[in-house]
C-alpha cells in the first residue's frame, strides 16, 4: 500500500491530466483540493481512535469506487464548484484506491487488506500478485529514518512517471 506521499504524487498526476484537458482556473484551491482528495479515502484510519481497526474497517467503503463515485457525483450535482475543478479532484480521489490495488500484494491481501473496490455490492478484496511497490506500514515505522527508507522506493518509482505526466499534461 502506498504512503500518503505516494497517494499525493499520483493524485496530482491524475488531476494534472484533467487540468490539461479541461483548462480550469489554476490556483491554490485546485491543488489543495487535489491533495485532500487524493488522501481522503484513508480518513477511515481515524476509526483507530475509537478502537476500530483492521481489515473490517480499513479499505471498505472509503476505498470503494462505487462509494467514491457517488461522492464525486454529489459534488458535481450539488456543489457550487467549477465542474472542471471537480473533475480534477475526482481524478485524484479515484487514483487512491487504484494505487492501493497495484501496491497491495499477496501477503498484505492474505491479511485481509486487499481493496474492496465494489463494496457494498461485492465484498471481494482486490490486489495484484506482483505489486509495483512493497507495502509500507507507517504504523511500524519507529523513526524518521524508517519512514524515509519506506518512501524512497515510492519517490523513485512513482515520482518520475508522475512528473512526466504533469509536464506532458501542461505542455499539450
Amino acid at each position: 500500500m502506498a504512503s500518503p506521499l505516494g497517494h499525493a504524487i499520483v493524485g496530482v498526476a491524475a488531476a494534472s491530466v484533467v487540468v490539461g484537458v479541461t483548462d480550469p482556473p489554476i490556483g491554490a484551491a485546485l491543488w489543495a483540493g487535489t491533495l485532500a482528495a487524493s488522501l481522503l479515502p484513508d480518513t477511515d484510519l481515524a476509526l483507530r481512535i475509537v478502537g476500530l481497526e483492521g481489515p473490517r474497517f480499513h479499505r471498505n467503503a472509503s476505498h470503494s469506487l462505487l462509494v467514491l463515485g457517488l461522492l464525486a457525483a454529489s459534488v458535481f450535482l450539488f456543489g457550487e464548484l467549477d465542474p472542471r475543478i471537480a473533475a480534477a479532484w475526482t481524478a485524484a480521489l479515484l487514483s487512491h484506491p487504484l494505487l492501493d490495488v497495484v501496491t497491495t500484494g499477496p501477503s498484505t491481501s492474505e491479511q485481509g487488506y486487499g481493496i474492496a473496490l465494489f463494496w457494498p455490492v461485492h465484498r471481494r478484496r482486490w490486489s495484484v500478485s506482483r505489486p509495483i511497490l512493497e507495502s509500507l506500514d507507517l504504523s511500524t515505522c519507529r523513526s524518521l529514518r524508517d519512514v524515509w527508507v519506506g518512501v524512497v522506493p515510492e519517490m523513485v518509482r512513482l515520482g518520475p512517471l508522475a512528473l512526466l505526466t504533469v509536464v506532458i499534461s501542461f505542455s499539450v
